[in-house]
């Protein structure tokens, strides 16, 4: 990894920036106007047409009953046995944690009648996966209490219901039926897999049709076999990455706050930067242009919304889908750089960050490989400060929204759908906001704002055009101090991607286990 460059002796911006302009037709004020349209117009079409409100909703109850029965999988699957001696009513522990639970219950059934008495088409369905839940995490008499308030079920969950007592008269169903229902190839579409075989295997019980619980608690064994260990390695390998972290956090702070006078300390470093040129300018310096480039890619994504509603009816409407519109806002990013460069090709020029600084020397490139494992290591820092905000948002109940895609992947996909989506938010929607955001957007602000500045609203207008605040915040702000620090764009990049595909691994993970 190539030292981050040494801070000049001087921190005023060294230079002013060159008074130059573009050549554009007409006067610049109508121009100005276009770049605010450019902008706003997808914004608002996104917030417009953004698969309603209760759709988002109800992605968000599925995945966290998901992992709820996941977490409650992996207890179950690594807890010793409970030790016998003092009666569980007895044990005020063990009563106070059954009053969380009851309480938590509570909250969850408040968010499902919440979610369906907005809806419009079948108001059932977010209580209906919820019952579900309560069957796969073996709480009947929850299942039971919350059939009674649902006037009509679906023939799945009836046929779940069977056999319990107290179910209502309204979701009887016949015992030949049911094992009819719970044969049918389509039973459970919607359903994590875990979900569905575990109520399932319960209810063959209850009907005494042995031989198929017994062949689907053989099936959940075998996957348990291999689902508790990867996510045991997951979780280790997670901790190992938090303590890395850590490690560079504490280092970073003795550097700052113990160090020998004279010493590069981080907080020094950052001090140090100011606006300065780069020796080869990439763009103009015209003010306009980073408000005119972002208008345009944000443009470019509206035009791919457009096109995809045409042709299914509706946005992001499969992993294909998420793979157009990654694909042309990349491809809109590159048209930007190419359009604005001022020397073409501008790829090369938005690929680097050279600063101006008291060395004659240009500030040596860097490799992929140390782009690479600049990537990783800020990965290891960023790890400790996105799970501080996470907990700090939690703490003063902000929940985090699921991620657009969160809705497909826990949906029924086949492969190619769900390579299409890990290619699209790994690979090619990485390329295409770094682009932007860093190698236009940024920079063009930097240089005339200083890093701070500029950090600040690039950050802002990232978040903004993804689902959580806070959190996206953050993380832009890794993205362009990783920029900062290496010089080079490709760091940030790979940052985004690793990042993207950590999440879509565990999203997926959770949703296929």
């Amino acid at each position: 990894m190539t030292e981050p460059l040494p801070p000049p002796q001087d921190r005023q911006p060294p230079v002013g920036l060159p008074r130059e302009r573009l050549q554009l037709p007409g006067p610049r004020a109508i121009w100005w106007i276009l770049a605010g349209l450019g902008m706003l117009l997808p914004v608002v079409a996104h917030v417009a047409g953004d698969l309603e409100a209760e759709t988002a909703q109800t992605d968000s109850l599925t995945s966290e009953l998901r992992g709820r029965t996941f977490i409650w999988r992996l207890m179950t699957n690594t807890q010793p046995p409970a030790a016998t001696g003092k009666p569980a009513a007895a044990d005020p522990t063990l009563k106070k944690v059954q009053q969380a639970e009851d309480q938590d219950w509570h909250e969850l059934l408040e968010r499902a009648r919440a979610i369906d008495a907005a809806k419009h088409a079948k108001p059932t369905d977010a209580r209906e996966q919820l019952l579900v839940h309560a069957l796969a995490v073996e709480h009947p008499e929850r299942a039971v209490a919350l059939a009674k308030e649902i006037t009509v079920l679906g023939a799945d969950v009836r046929a779940l219901l069977v056999g319990l007592p107290d179910v209502p008269t309204a979701t009887v169903m016949a015992k030949p039926a049911a094992l009819a229902q719970l044969r049918t190839p389509g039973f459970g579409r919607g359903w994590s897999t875990y979900q569905r075989d575990r109520a399932r295997q319960l209810a063959y019980e209850r009907l005494d049709d042995l031989e198929a619980a017994r062949a689907l608690n053989k099936s959940l064994r075998e996957r348990d076999n291999r689902v508790v260990p990867a996510w045991s390695s997951g979780a280790l390998l997670l901790l190992i990455g938090l303590f890395i972290g850590g490690a560079f956090w504490f280092g970073a702070f003795i550097r700052t706050f113990a160090g020998p006078p004279g010493a590069h300390a981080a907080r020094a470093w950052v001090r140090s930067r100011y606006p300065g040129l780069p020796r080869d300018l990439p763009y103009l310096t015209d003010p306009l242009i980073p408000w005119l480039g972002f208008g345009g890619w944000l443009t470019g994504y509206l035009a791919a919304d457009l096109a995809l509603a045409a042709l299914a009816g509706q946005r992001s409407m499969s992993g294909l889908g998420v793979l157009f519109q990654a694909g042309v806002g990349a491809m809109t990013a590159i048209g930007v750089v190419q359009l604005f460069a001022r020397h073409p090709p501008g790829l090369p020029h938005a690929a680097r960050l050279g600063l101006q600084h008291d060395s004659p020397h240009e500030a040596p490139q860097i490799s992929l490989a140390q782009a690479l494992l600049g990537a990783l290591r800020v990965l290891a820092m960023l790890l400790p400060v996105m799970a501080a905000t996470v907990l700090i948002l939690a703490v003063f109940g902000v929940t985090t929204a699921e991620h657009p895609v969160s809705g497909l992947v826990l949906g029924d996909l086949d492969p190619l759908q769900l390579a299409a989506i890990g290619i699209a938010v790994t690979f090619v929607a990485p390329l295409g906001e770094e682009l932007i955001f860093r190698g236009f957007f940024y920079r063009a602000l930097r240089m005339r704002l200083g890093v701070w500045p500029a950090l600040a609203i690039t950050s802002l207008a990232f978040s903004l055009l993804h689902p959580s605040l806070g959190p996206y915040f953050m993380l832009s702000a890794a993205f362009c101090l990783a920029f900062e620090w290496t010089g080079a764009l490709w760091t940030s990049i790979l940052l985004h991607g690793l990042w993207n595909g950590l999440s879509f691994a565990v999203l997926v993970g959770v949703a296929l286990s």
